[in-house]
């Protein structure tokens, strides 16, 4: 039996989704990893999303429960986004431990 082996590459182009995004953030007082959800509006052609507003706010301090519950709630429909959202999450909550500053889509 062959097992193909394949070579990982990132996506070239960023496809929104439709559901809406996420700020993710440490709350230092409160010793826990934020995840607001705003949801997804589309503008004019039905293509485009625009920001939309606040619709939920996720707190914890596992990173696990974190992303169980936004997909629980639905808040994700793209694999994709999902798996991004794990990162950042896990990133979160490690810097939330190892107490050091955490900012969104930048090394921890």
């Amino acid at each position: 039996m062959s097992i193909e082996t394949i070579e990982a590459e990132k996506d070239k182009k960023l496809v929104m989704d439709p559901k809406g995004f996420f700020v993710i953030f440490v709350d230092k007082k409160r010793k826990e990893v934020v995840v607001e959800f705003y949801e997804g509006k589309t503008k004019g052609d039905k293509k485009k999303i625009d920001t939309g507003k606040l619709k939920a706010v996720v707190c914890g301090r596992d990173a696990e429960a974190l992303c169980h519950t936004i997909v629980r709630e639905k808040l994700v429909s793209r694999l994709k986004h999902a798996a991004y959202l794990g990162r950042e999450i896990q990133k979160a909550a490690t810097s939330l431990n190892l107490k050091k500053k955490y900012t969104q889509d930048e090394p921890l």
